[in-house]
């Protein structure tokens, strides 16, 4: 008797199984309302719009940091400085004309827009200017027979910046008492990546060409400039 007691007693401090399906039921404490257990739910697809977008944010970033090392590339500052060394080259060129030669050249950006006159061959800059917005300096003599122009720009080849200068010369040439048909080219003075500009080297590359204008205008002969651009320059685009 004893012993069926003490069975008894060790049954009734036992939890009841109730069954394995009870069991499986009862026995977890995180059951989903729809029944199953957290880890046995699949994680859904992303959809066609969410990769497209992801590719998309992911080809933007990489471009942006391709670009943005690029050799030569411009900042604000360094396009307003060169910006403003073309202008003061060009604007010397353009006052030495009118005070030396009596010879008004025409030029883009008007000269008065950026430029303010001292008087002689004095002059100085307007610091309310936005240098950043020039991208090309034109001087054009419009006296000639011939329209000859003076042409400098910051211009981008292959993903990269330079700074050029060339001649653009409308030519002609007379045979036998007849004048063949105008023809315009392009002649490059100065040409080097924008991170090289140097106003000293522009300043140097151009005296030459710059001599044989003036001899030219001063001479009313512009075969003078067109010898000198087919036999020093080269041809340009």
């Amino acid at each position: 008797m004893r012993r069926k007691k003490d069975q008894s007693a060790e049954m009734a401090g036992a939890p009841a199984t109730g069954g394995r399906g009870r069991r499986a039921r009862t026995g977890t404490a995180a059951i989903d309302s729809d029944g199953a257990p957290p880890q046995a739910k699949r994680p859904g697809r992303p959809s066609k719009t969410t990769g497209v977008r992801t590719l998309d944010d992911e080809l933007a970033r990489i471009a942006s940091e391709e670009t943005s090392a690029l050799p030569g590339e411009l900042g604000p500052r360094e396009h307003a400085h060169i910006a403003r060394e073309l202008l003061d080259v060009f604007f010397n060129i353009w006052i030495r004309f009118a005070v030396d030669l009596g010879r008004e050249l025409r030029m883009s950006p008007w000269q008065w827009d950026f430029v303010i006159y001292e008087g002689g061959k004095d002059y100085r800059f307007r610091e309310s200017f936005n240098f950043t917005r020039i991208r090309e300096v034109l001087l054009e003599e419009a006296a000639f027979p011939y329209r000859h122009m003076l042409k400098g720009e910051l211009c981008r080849v292959a993903g990269k910046n330079f700074v050029r200068v060339s001649f653009v010369l409308e030519e002609g040439r007379q045979f036998d008492r007849t004048e063949v048909a105008t023809a315009v080219n392009s002649y490059t003075i100065y040409n080097v990546p924008a991170d090289k500009f140097g106003a000293r080297q522009l300043k140097d590359a151009i005296s030459e060409p710059l001599r044989a204008w003036i001899r030219s205008e001063v001479r009313g002969d512009p075969a003078i400039l067109w010898d000198f651009c087919h036999e020093k320059l080269r041809r340009g685009r």
